[in-house]
């Protein structure tokens, strides 16, 4: 048995979960059904692969959620060798949860089990294309790249100083230092169809060089690579 934690989404508190909802839904996402294990209203949405937690709670959380087998003994453990948590709900009677923040405030979210059923293969392929990979907030890297490796990240070398690249079955997160908000980078199988699409979907968007960039109701940059552009380069 491995003690990696299983990706399971990007966890985002929502003001308006369905105006949130809806966003997604109008740009090709999926949603998928949850559990009723959240005291707060909960939804996922995925592109097929990549999931999206939307959650209506008072917290204002952004973070990576996994899966991690035997949860109370790990952080128990963990707590045991002086490790700090930044809570950590550990009960036979309630659904365990902890976690964790990286250098930037990012969370790393741990729970005992999963919350929604699995992504079943779906043909509902956002407009926008599937997830290259996602960015997060990053302004000292050594310390991000420890932070995400002792999770279970491989690191890979990506040649350019100030930059890292993290692996994970399911997840490639990017590193860059002067980041500060969470990025989603999305690469269209056809750009300009994909660019007709999100037009026609009356969503909002901003034109650049390198493609085009939405930002969904809960603050999350959503940025479209011109996959067309890149090819001529």
């Amino acid at each position: 048995m491995t003690d990696t934690p299983q990706f399971l989404e990007f966890h985002i508190s929502c003001a308006d979960i369905v105006e949130s909802l809806a966003w997604y839904r109008n740009i090709g996402f999926t949603e998928l059904m949850t559990s009723d294990i959240r005291a707060h209203h909960y939804a996922v949405i995925t592109d097929g692969l990549f999931c999206i937690g939307l959650h209506e709670d008072k917290r204002s959380v952004r973070g990576l959620t996994f899966v991690r087998q035997q949860l109370a003994k790990h952080v128990r453990r963990q707590q045991i060798a002086g490790v700090p948590f930044d809570y950590a709900q550990l009960s036979d009677d309630e659904f365990n949860e902890a976690a964790q923040a990286d250098p930037d405030g990012t969370l790393a979210i741990q729970i005992e089990a999963r919350t929604f059923s699995g992504t079943a293969e779906t043909t509902n392929i956002p407009v926008i294309g599937g997830l290259s990979h996602i960015s997060l907030p990053c302004l000292r890297l050594a310390e991000s790249l420890e932070f995400w490796q002792q999770l279970g990240f491989i690191a890979v070398e990506s040649g350019l100083e100030g930059q890292a690249e993290l692996h994970m079955p399911g997840l490639i997160v990017h590193l860059d230092e002067g980041t500060r908000m969470p990025e989603f980078h999305f690469l269209p199988l056809n750009f300009a169809h994909s660019c007709r699409a999100v037009e026609n979907s009356n969503t909002p968007f901003t034109e650049s060089d390198s493609g085009y960039t939405l930002t969904s109701p809960d603050g999350i940059r959503l940025m479209v690579a011109n996959t067309e552009a890149a090819a001529l380069a």
